[in-house]
């Protein structure tokens, strides 16, 4: 079997995992299929990854992002994944193998992690997240990134509903970086720094 078919074979397995995992979870999966080639160059157009040297995603899914991410960042950047769901650490271990540090993990233990791989300065956190997290779990994770944000740490995240958003992120300074039309549904990405 050509690397082609094989390649596109992952691709449908992963999709259907996704769908399957949003049927099954639809809070913890805020979408049917993931997110777009396009939506992950604009999560992370303006960013100078030359002056990044650890990257942490937050709920990579099938890691669309992580693709985008490890062809931007320098062969030496850290970059570290904290996925809940099992079904996608399994896909990422087997896409992304000795590339990433894979941990399966909520993000709200995302300090305990970096002192676990001995990360001192994080350059950018990625945000595939829902904004359906129990509360003592995003408050917990909010104050971790305002730490990271206050020490210059880049934060880049995206929403599907905007006003949903702004309730949720109000204790944080975000600003809107771009929309993405040509992605299902629709999509906006804000950040910090």
């Amino acid at each position: 079997m050509g690397f082609g078919v094989s390649s596109s074979l992952g691709n449908m397995k992963n999709k259907l995992q996704f769908a399957l995992n949003f049927l099954l979870r639809p809070l913890q999966n805020a979408s049917l299929i993931p997110s777009s080639y396009r939506a992950s160059k604009a999560m992370l157009d303006g960013i100078d990854f030359s002056t990044v040297t650890s990257v942490v995603e937050l709920g990579p899914g099938t890691g669309v992002f992580t693709k985008e991410i490890l062809k931007r960042c320098k062969p030496d950047t850290t970059v570290l994944l904290l996925e809940v769901e099992e079904s996608y650490v399994t896909m990422l271990r087997e896409q992304f193998g000795g590339k990433v540090i894979i941990e399966r993990a909520s993000a709200h233990l995302l300090d305990s992690f970096l002192a676990k791989h001995r990360i001192e300065k994080v350059g950018l956190i990625i945000s595939g997240l829902p904004f359906s997290l129990p509360e003592p779990v995003r408050k917990e994770l909010f104050l971790s990134i305002r730490r990271h944000t206050s020490n210059n740490t880049i934060f880049r995240f995206f929403t599907y509903n905007p006003p949903f958003m702004k309730r949720a992120y109000k204790s944080l300074p975000v600003r809107k970086i771009s929309f993405v039309f040509r992605n299902i549904p629709p999509l906006w990405v804000y950040g910090i720094n």
